[in-house]
């Protein structure tokens, strides 16, 4: 089982390698289209190779190369490692049991995923006990209480019109 699954994932580094080829093949004169078929790459990337094939399967059984491996060749070749090496990597994965403590650290890692919406819904809750009204915003700073160029009680001996501030400070003419 455990040699199946190495076996997709070599045919999905396999994949990854012949859309790669794909790139240089369609870069190479006589490489056309946007999605090359498998005989299409193999043709650019090692013509002699298909060639040998192509006579060899052709001679020995004439039946094998025309209708069989013409069609087996025709998507790309990509999709003809891809999809097998996906399959076989995916269901033949194990099943690996957890320990104790991996059990624990997992459960620890959940927590931790959801403790901010538990901590937004705690929140909540206490505002609506409390009697806050959930259309107010909360978040908008109130500066009724501070206002540090109307003070009447002002011992700093701080005058705004005075000492040269930049705009930005400087009070508004009401």
């Amino acid at each position: 089982m455990r040699t199946i699954f190495f076996l997709g994932w070599f045919l999905m580094l396999c994949a990854f390698t012949a859309a790669g080829a794909e790139t240089i093949a369609r870069t190479l004169p006589g490489g056309a289209g946007w999605v090359l078929s498998t005989s299409e790459l193999w043709r650019a990337l090692w013509p002699s190779a298909y060639v040998l094939a192509e006579v060899r399967l052709g001679h020995a059984i004439p039946w094998l190369w025309d209708p069989v491996m013409t069609w087996f060749l025709s998507p790309p070749a990509w999709a003809l490692f891809g999809v097998p090496g996906v399959i076989l990597a995916w269901t033949c994965r194990s099943n690996r049991v957890l320990s104790p403590a991996q059990e624990e650290e997992m459960r620890e890692h959940e927590a931790s995923l959801f403790l901010y919406d538990e901590l937004v819904s705690e929140a909540r809750k206490w505002a609506r006990d409390e009697g806050w009204n959930p259309d107010e915003d909360d978040q908008l700073p109130s500066y009724e209480l501070i206002d540090l160029f109307e003070k009447e009680n002002n011992n700093d001996g701080f005058d705004a019109a005075a000492d040269p501030l930049p705009e930005f400070v400087k009070p508004f003419k009401r």
